[in-house]
């Protein structure tokens, strides 16, 4: 994706011009087409483009209608065709092609604010009014693209690019404790607005930024919507809408020519690469379609190398198969670390960075099949109950005693009941996996037991049928997935585009009856009809099988013992006595809670070292 930045004044001084070059070269590996540094009264702004398509794009930013009003960013748009549409019934013309930023500022020039909801696709960006000295800025509903932001003064420094933030030498190196906390903890942070440094902020998915001499404010500015139930007659319509739903999802995500795709064996990504093919022929366009997967062969017997390419022959596209097998935890970071602008806990982050250099080789445009578990897994629980309150016990008989006839087995309820007899039964401890290596001034400090139990706790959600799946979506989950696919933490120019993460496609899933067509994908099954091989298309969900950590340490003999020698930051926050008589006690299994202090250590090691500095 394109990179961006900027810093705006309120006083009206002008940007730093050197501070705007350093800038610039943290962006140089999002935008390999093009450069631009530009300076407006009391801003200044940089950008690298990248070019991807299929949508028409700005190559120079920023840009503007009026000369009044001007947008850097990164974006996106889906549904170009109907926002065009309600731009002109309200009296906007337009002249030939449009691009997605002209489109951005046509619907804030019609209803300013307001018109941000109207907006779907992947985006952040910002919109500076050096006239009025105020400065907006917005993400996307899922999180697609990061946006990152500090205040110090009369000025605000805005990027998608954590490491462009960081050259402004009144921002502050100091770490952020209550992220470090949560990322030991359970290997992410569930604060939306946090980062791992404390003076820099992200903005958090679905979430807009107001700064002016009024101050700064943050605030949502649209929700994911709970429809009415869709109520079809036939359950083919369902599957009909999904197709058209998807291929649409895929359309306006696809390019013309060279495009990858992260695919596994599984139903999901596959059946997105199946649609891309049938949309391309579709429309005519030229497509040049190639699958990348990993296998962990011999490893253990890890089958998603065969059936992916079992997957690749039917639909008629190459695969290039990566073997995972040779590569050991935290292999070459010493020398070599990968990318991190902040901590990530995935001992195995050096593989995904050679995946994605062989991606890039290719393409600039990487799809997934991100966003086909959630509501496509099925909670027949919430629906039965949801039934039963509005007395539909006819719905409930011909629905629940129609799967059970043909299925000959309830539908899956996933209403936890084994867990609470078992809690009642024989209640566990809360404590018992708790980490026994924090530090004891840090963990009294942050009162980390506390925060402990309350990241045990079950999500919320107010949807009466797909309860965890509208809890997940409305939740950090998805955005801190899809930020460690983005180009600070793969090192490529490449971006990555989720069609089942397409808020349409989700908004008509959560609005279909879970049973039947909810329960175990059967959805995406019926829609596979004839795209994919029987033996994919009617695979049950198989969790990965290996534990590659704990198979590196059984099969090869690795050990993360002897610890690295730790920075002293990191001493602050972990008890290395602690950590290596764990480490030394306990068997290291999936996911890996042992490591990752070690995956700290790494990080913290690589923001003090040369690359990082002036």
């Amino acid at each position: 994706m394109s990179g961006f930045a900027g810093i705006v004044s309120l006083d009206g001084a002008s940007a730093d011009a050197h501070l705007l070059e350093r800038m610039t070269e943290r962006l140089a590996f999002r935008g390999p087409d093009g450069t631009n540094i530009t300076t407006k009264p009391g801003a200044g702004f940089c950008f690298t483009f990248l070019r991807t398509g299929p949508a028409p794009q700005c190559p120079s930013q920023p840009c503007s209608l009026d000369g009044r009003v001007w947008l850097l960013g990164d974006v996106r748009l889906d549904g170009r065709n109907d926002l065009r549409r309600k731009l002109e019934q309200h009296g906007d013309e337009f002249d030939g092609d449009v691009t997605d930023e002209e489109l951005v500022l046509r619907t804030w020039r019609r209803w300013g604010e307001e018109g941000l909801p109207v907006l779907i696709g992947d985006y952040a960006f910002a919109l500076w009014n050096a006239e009025a000295r105020k400065l907006w800025c917005a993400r996307d509903l899922m999180g697609a693209r990061p946006f990152f932001y500090a205040q110090a003064g009369n000025h605000l420094y805005f990027s998608n690019t954590l490491d462009a933030i960081r050259c402004a030498p009144d921002i502050s190196t100091a770490l952020d404790a209550h992220f470090i906390g949560d990322f030991l903890l359970q290997g992410w942070c569930s604060y939306p607005e946090r980062t791992a440094f404390r003076d820099i902020r992200r903005l958090p998915a679905g979430h807009m930024l107001r700064w002016s001499h009024g101050g700064l404010d943050v605030r949502k500015y649209t929700l994911l919507a709970i429809d009415a139930p869709l109520l079809l007659k036939r359950e083919e319509e369902y599957v009909e809408r999904f197709r058209e739903l998807l291929e649409t999802a895929v359309r306006e995500r696809l390019p013309s020519g060279r495009v990858a795709i992260l695919m596994s064996g599984g139903l999901d990504s596959t059946s997105v690469a199946a649609v891309v093919v049938r949309s391309a022929r579709k429309a005519g366009l030229p497509l040049d379609l190639r699958a990348f997967t990993v296998d962990y062969r011999p490893l253990f017997d890890d089958q998603e190398g065969l059936l992916a390419s079992l997957a690749a022959q039917h639909i008629g596209i190459s695969i290039e198969i990566a073997s995972g097998a040779s590569y050991f935890p935290y292999a070459g970071w010493d020398a070599a670390p990968p990318p991190l602008p902040e901590p990530v806990h995935e001992p195995f982050q050096s593989l995904y960075v050679k995946q994605y250099e062989r991606v890039a080789q290719h393409a600039r445009v990487a799809l997934n099949g991100y966003g086909g578990d959630g509501a496509l897994t099925g909670q027949a629980w919430p629906y039965l109950i949801d039934l039963t309150r509005k007395l539909q016990f006819g719905k409930i008989g011909s629905t629940f005693g129609g799967y059970i006839l043909k299925h000959r087995r309830i539908p899956p309820l996933r209403a936890d009941f084994r867990a609470r007899i078992r809690r009642l039964v024989k209640p566990s401890d809360p404590m018992a996996t708790y980490p026994r290596w924090l530090a004891p001034d840090f963990e009294n400090t942050l009162r980390l037991r506390e925060r402990w139990r309350e990241l045990l706790q079950p999500p919320e959600s107010v949807h009466p049928w797909h309860t965890k799946a509208y809890a997940t979506l409305s939740s950090p989950y998805w955005p801190i997935v899809l930020e460690n696919d983005d180009a600070a933490r793969i090192g490529a120019p490449v971006e990555s585009r989720a069609p089942l993460l397409d808020l349409r496609v989700q908004r008509f899933l959560l609005q279909v009856p879970p049973v039947p067509l909810c329960i175990n994908k059967e959805l995406v099954r019926r829609m596979a009809s004839g795209l994919l091989p029987e033996r994919i298309r009617l695979r049950p969900k198989t969790p990965f099988e290996g534990d590659q950590v704990a198979l590196q340490t059984s099969t090869y003999g690795w050990s993360p013992m002897p610890l690295p020698e730790p920075p002293k930051r990191w001493r602050q926050f972990v008890n290395w006595e602690g950590l290596a008589g764990t480490l030394q006690r306990q068997a290291i299994c999936f996911p890996w809670p042992n490591l990752r202090p070690i995956s700290l250590l790494y990080w913290i090691r690589g923001i003090e070292n040369d690359r990082y500095s002036e």
